[in-house]
């Protein structure tokens, strides 16, 4: 009897609710600080464990802010060592050299950052934090530093849909590896401003075109 391998492939897990950021869209809806129940280091590496002999998706640990967690590169470490593939989804503000540097030796594959607008006050605005922009940006050039993969999340609304095109050209000045596009999706606190940011069905389908366009025409990966 052939017994059929599971072929989950990718799983965001997201490792706790506490957040530095107030960011208008959040779909996890973060808290400054950690839910009670969030799982322990030990219930995280059986998790991890229990996740390791069931299949060897792409584990992205993700949040709220995961770097709020002082296990997080423990767990990323022991993902690793059981054969996964770790990334970290994370906002950016909190990567400085000691970070990028335990980023790195944990093993972690690749790292995303939001980056939600080409300027500070159309990324701060919509990240709920002053000077946001500017750490995040620090955060990815020390990521770069120690030869960390980078991608760059950026969450399309009314905001920032012109400045699409210089984000783009911020990603690859940055080194990125990758640039993904999300659609603001009415979940979380999301809800809240999805009538005055959400923008049209045309709209949304002139960029998608624009994007493939792109897609031709660059080194990155664009998703």
């Amino acid at each position: 009897m052939q017994v059929l391998q599971p072929q989950l492939r990718l799983l965001f897990w997201e490792t706790t609710v506490g957040c530095n950021l107030k960011c208008i869209h959040c779909r996890a809806t973060a808290l400054e600080g950690r839910a009670p129940d969030e799982l322990n280091t030990d219930e995280a590496l059986g998790f991890v464990g229990a996740l390791a002999a069931f299949a060897k998706p792409i584990l992205v640990l993700s949040g709220g802010e995961p770097l709020y967690r002082p296990d997080i590169f423990r767990i990323a470490e022991f993902a690793t060592e059981k054969g996964l593939k770790v990334a970290l989804a994370t906002n950016g503000t909190l990567v400085g050299p000691e970070t990028a540097r335990k980023t790195r030796k944990a093993g972690i594959r690749r790292v995303s950052i939001s980056l939600d607008g080409a300027d500070a006050k159309t990324h701060d605005q919509f990240r709920g934090f002053p000077g946001s922009f500017d750490r995040a940006l620090e955060g990815a050039w020390h990521l770069r530093q120690e030869k960390v993969s980078l991608q760059l999340n950026t969450t399309v609304a009314r905001h920032n849909a012109d400045q699409l095109p210089r984000v783009m050209e911020m990603a690859e000045e940055m080194g990125a590896d990758a640039l993904h596009l999300f659609l603001l999706v009415p979940v979380g606190c999301g809800l809240e401003i999805a009538g005055e940011q959400q923008i049209p069905a045309e709209e949304y389908e002139r960029i998608l075109n624009w994007f493939y366009e792109q897609s031709r025409h660059t080194r990155m990966e664009l998703k």
